[in-house]
């Protein structure tokens, strides 16, 4: 009979036992109510707001009636299934040369993936900062990104042009120079350029035959302008930014790269002519 109730009462404690577990296990989730809101729930159960929306992947505090929440990180780990991770994009398809911005898009990844550069992609664009939207369209059209002829190019938005340049300041001058540890000025011109998709030789008097002539008058953002430093013709060139400033790759002792304006007594002296090939 001793062992009859000693039996008895195991069983009893084990059934004990397994409620609690079940009514722990029951607690760890919340079915939200009618009236319900994201803070009384978190405050009920002892947990902060941030916690309960990291727990359950919200993005903002709205709930809604028979949504199941989870109230611990335990069940997340016994009662619930990981989602599947997606696979990264990247196979990309354009239609008509348009890129359609998708959930986790990024301007860097949608430049690879069409072979551009993320200058070229925001030239293509008119974009001068790095945001993008879901659903916007973006050019990928890298046909047009021709090389420059005598006729000019048909691409816009010189200030990235000037975007560009501008990260160069204070980079040495290096005669021959045309990579980004130093610079001559017409090596300076050619590598700017050739971010974009634009080929242009390396000599200021070359770089001067190319594109459309304008008058001082007439200079925009991205005009080529060309000075006459010494006896022998076009030696200098830099990229005209506005406001009678350019930028350029000037000498050794006045620091490389730089702004300098067209109204200060040398290169007001020097100054000879003006291309624009944008």
């Amino acid at each position: 009979m001793k062992k009859y109730f000693g039996r008895i009462g195991l069983i009893i404690v084990f059934l004990m036992a397994f409620s609690g577990a079940g009514l722990q296990a029951a607690q760890l989730t919340y079915t939200v109510k009618s009236g319900d809101s994201l803070w009384d729930i978190a405050s009920s159960h002892g947990v902060s707001v941030d916690k309960l929306k990291a727990l359950n992947h919200l993005e903002n505090d709205l709930i809604k009636p028979g949504q199941v929440l989870i109230m611990s990180q335990e069940t997340t780990l016994k009662e619930t299934t990981p989602p599947t991770p997606q696979a990264p994009v990247t196979n990309r398809s354009s239609n008509d040369g348009f890129y359609v911005i998708q959930a986790g898009d990024t301007l860097s990844g949608i430049a690879d993936s069409f072979g551009l550069t993320v200058l070229q992609l925001k030239w293509l664009n008119n974009l001068v900062t790095d945001d993008i939207f879901i659903g916007n369209r973006l050019s990928v059209d890298k046909q047009r990104l021709t090389e420059v002829s005598r006729s000019g190019i048909s691409l816009s938005n010189p200030a990235l042009i000037i975007q560009k340049a501008s990260q160069y300041i204070g980079t040495p001058y290096r005669y021959g120079g045309e990579g980004p540890g130093g610079f001559d000025c017409s090596g300076f011109v050619k590598y700017i350029y050739g971010n974009f998709g634009v080929t242009l030789p390396h000599s200021a008097a070359a770089q001067a035959a190319i594109g459309q002539a304008v008058t001082r008058d007439e200079l925009n953002p991205g005009d080529l302008v060309f000075f006459c430093c010494g006896r022998g013709g076009i030696d200098h060139v830099g990229i005209y930014c506005g406001s009678d400033k350019f930028i350029h790759s000037s000498s050794p002792r006045s620091g490389g790269v730089i702004f300098s304006s067209l109204s200060e007594g040398y290169y007001a002296r020097t100054y000879y002519s003006a291309t624009r090939i944008l």
